[in-house]
């Protein structure tokens, strides 16, 4: 990305105002059926769009640029992420892979507003592939990602579901318990850092299909719009103001701050008032929660 030094000691707080607690301050009402309405599918592309369009908007205004090009721009990559969690959520083989892969072109079209370059990046697991300019490529891996699925990889209760990792585009992990015990109480199922972990249980349910795995989906995507629109940006400005940081930053995200922002925002809003929990159970039909 190309920022302005200039404008560099703003960035912080215009996008953590502008993009986080925006998307914070948005929230999207329960299903009341198994059944995905349409103005629920509506209101989903409506909200996204517009925080599409704060997050462009404070990107181009860093950059030194104008607001209209980046609107348009925040306006069209943000209902193309509502889109993709719509599909994410859909439960057909391959829902993730095909949602993670759309919300990254919505993604990249919000953060090149006020760029030089076009980044258009596809994400898979930990590693992110880029298309610059649509002439060179690149990648990147993010470090705080990586590291889980090693651990998980390693660990005696859980082992990788290839099929599954191949469908949600990241590792999903079948783990031995019957439940998961996260900070939320019992759980079939949660997200960790960009992968997926399954519970036992969830396998073995009248239908066999692991419901869960679309509603994880989402978080995925909303974790990945978090990491590559708002936190790794600064997260590289920061470190880019010295040689030993854009060494670092080269090729490699190390994504504390992502995981700074995750952490706070759990601790400050209880889970049946978090939008991102609303947005992941609203779009998943026929949980078995």
């Amino acid at each position: 990305m190309v920022i302005s030094r200039r404008k560099a000691v703003d960035i912080p707080k215009l996008v953590v105002v502008g993009g986080i607690l925006a998307s914070m301050a948005l929230p999207l009402p329960l299903p009341v059926s198994a059944q995905v309405g349409m103005n629920m599918r509506a209101q989903d592309v409506g909200i996204n769009a517009a925080i599409g369009v704060v997050t462009a908007t404070v990107w181009s205004i860093a950059r030194g640029r104008g607001i209209k090009r980046a609107a348009l721009q925040g306006l069209i990559g943000g209902a193309t992420i509502g889109v993709a969690r719509q599909v994410a959520a859909s439960p057909f083989s391959g829902s993730g892979f095909a949602g993670r892969e759309l919300s990254a072109v919505g993604i990249s079209t919000i953060t090149s507003a006020g760029s030089d370059h076009t980044r258009l990046s596809f994400p898979v697991g930990p590693v992110e592939l880029q298309l610059i300019d649509g002439r060179s490529f690149d990648w990147r891996v993010n470090a705080t990602y990586a590291v889980a699925a090693i651990r998980n990889s390693l660990s005696r209760s859980t082992h990788i579901d290839a099929t599954l990792s191949l469908y949600s585009g990241t590792f999903v992990f079948r783990d031995t318990r019957e439940t998961l015990h996260t900070s939320n109480g019992e759980a079939r199922g949660s997200e960790f850092f960009g992968g997926i972990k399954i519970a036992r249980s969830e396998f073995t349910n009248s239908n066999g299909t692991p419901n869960v795995l679309y509603h994880e989906n989402v978080h995925v995507l909303q974790d990945d719009y978090l990491a590559l629109a708002v936190a790794n940006p600064i997260e590289k400005l920061v470190l880019d103001q010295t040689s030993i940081g854009r060494r670092i930053t080269r090729h490699i995200d190390l994504g504390l701050l992502s995981l700074g922002f995750n952490g706070l925002a759990n601790s400050l809003v209880p889970y049946a008032s978090r939008p991102w929990e609303r947005e992941a159970y609203a779009l998943t039909p026929r949980h078995n929660y």
